[in-house]
């Protein structure tokens, strides 16, 4: 088995290991619960493939890895006493599946104890969904409303709260365009790139002022992510030189530097109300280069003109959520004993339960209600002793330790001091 690829399954940056979470948890034990059918995700060797280092197929009913990349190079054959006809030293090896079942088995126990975790922060209204399909404006701008085209970048900066784990999504955009139709390519740039972090050529069918929703996917503008720096702002924008011959944006009636009039739109005033808890909109526009065509790039920012009055023909529909990923990945440490006993209470249970085990030596003598018992305790007691109970205890002291660590998405709610009498 490649030893390069065991390495994130035989190291452990916590020292803990889910195999001395009981002593049932034993590597023969696991391999005797992998399904008969578990080798059918390996295709059978091909003479006519292309395969890679890394590559895994079947052949004489032996899962073999590619050490090196190869074509109609067969991996070597088991003869009538258990021997291979060639050496290893060609570009097949061996390999334990095993490894990929605790692979499977591990990555089963991080969804699970996360999913876990993120229930009992909810249930406890420690973390929820912030904002749900929100649109910035209502309504519809008037046809004699749309504004001359003056050769510039247009559209809005929008500035996510300040708090790790908060994720801005924009669910859609709409465009209300009049004097043509055609494709109105849009732009998403972060202060911390030169480049576009996301482009989109929206086919604006509408005609005579009509306005039009476009659904985007996976479309995150996070406080802070892999691809730019913590914080900063987002643009949201396209270039008015590259509108279809013709077309123009009709402006909305709005001014998004004051909270609206609440006598006036009531509705208008409780969504700004809602969104500007999450993040900031602020309209702009600023000169384009004659390149941004061909080469778009970040300008210089503090050239941007903020035009409080102005939507460009643009809205959006956003949602805000709690996305707890990074926090998880810096905070790892407190996960690893959740971890380590999900995954073995993953890997009892499914010795208990799954009919395609097979009873080896170190399990002759352990039956389905003895691993039952060590999972679930004597239910008839009042404290049951079990792995399970013992991982219910690991979680609540999991909950306590991430209680309160972000003030909007780990708040800490104690449900304040109750007086009674005595």
């Amino acid at each position: 088995m490649p030893s390069d690829y065991l390495s994130d399954l035989t190291e452990s940056e916590s020292g803990l290991k889910f195999q001395d979470a009981h002593p049932l948890c034993t590597l023969d034990n696991i391999k005797a619960i992998i399904p008969d059918n578990f080798k059918l995700q390996y295709p059978e060797w091909n003479i006519n493939s292309l395969y890679a280092k890394g590559a895994k197929v079947q052949c004489g009913g032996v899962v073999w890895y590619a050490t090196a990349a190869n074509t109609g190079e067969k991996p070597p054959i088991e003869d009538w006493h258990g021997d291979y006809s060639e050496q290893y030293s060609g570009s097949w090896q061996p390999y334990n599946f095993l490894t990929d079942y605790l692979t499977k088995l591990t990555k089963n126990g991080i969804a699970q104890m996360v999913q876990n975790w993120l229930t009992m922060k909810k249930s406890s209204a420690e973390t929820k969904s912030l904002l749900e399909r929100r649109t910035f404006f209502d309504g519809a701008g008037r046809i004699a409303a749309a504004q001359n085209n003056s050769g510039k970048i247009v559209g809005f900066e929008i500035v996510p709260v300040r708090s790790m784990g908060v994720t801005m999504k924009i669910e859609k955009i709409g465009l209300q365009m009049t004097g043509g139709t055609g494709t109105v390519k849009m732009y998403l740039f972060h202060s911390s790139q030169p480049d576009p972090i996301k482009t989109f050529d929206l086919d604006f069918t509408k005609t005579n002022g009509g306005f039009q929703w476009f659904t985007l996917t996976d479309c995150y503008l996070p406080y802070i992510a892999d691809s730019n720096n913590a914080g900063g702002a987002w643009y949201l924008c396209y270039n008015q030189n590259d509108l279809p011959d013709g077309m123009k944006g009709i402006n909305v009636s709005k001014d998004w530097s004051r909270e609206p009039c609440g006598t006036c739109n009531i509705g208008n005033l409780e969504t700004w109300r809602q969104i500007t808890k999450f993040m900031q909109i602020s309209p702009f526009a600023v000169p384009a280069l004659q390149t941004f065509a061909e080469y778009p790039e970040l300008w210089d920012i503090e050239r941007n003109i903020y035009t409080n009055t102005c939507n460009y023909g643009i809205n959006c529909e956003v949602s805000v959520g709690c996305d707890l990923t990074d926090f998880i990945i810096s905070q790892r440490n407190l996960f690893a004993d959740a971890l380590q006993h999900q995954v073995a209470y993953i890997a009892l249970r499914t010795m208990a339960m799954n009919p395609d085990t097979r009873v080896n030596r170190n399990q002759s003598n352990v039956s389905r209600l003895d691993i039952l018992y060590e999972l679930d305790g004597n239910t008839d007691a009042k404290h049951p002793d079990g792995l399970g109970q013992k991982l219910k205890k690991i979680y609540n002291a999991l909950e306590v330790d991430t209680n309160g660590l972000d003030r909007i998405c780990l708040t800490c709610n104690n449900g304040g001091v109750k007086y009674r009498t005595v």
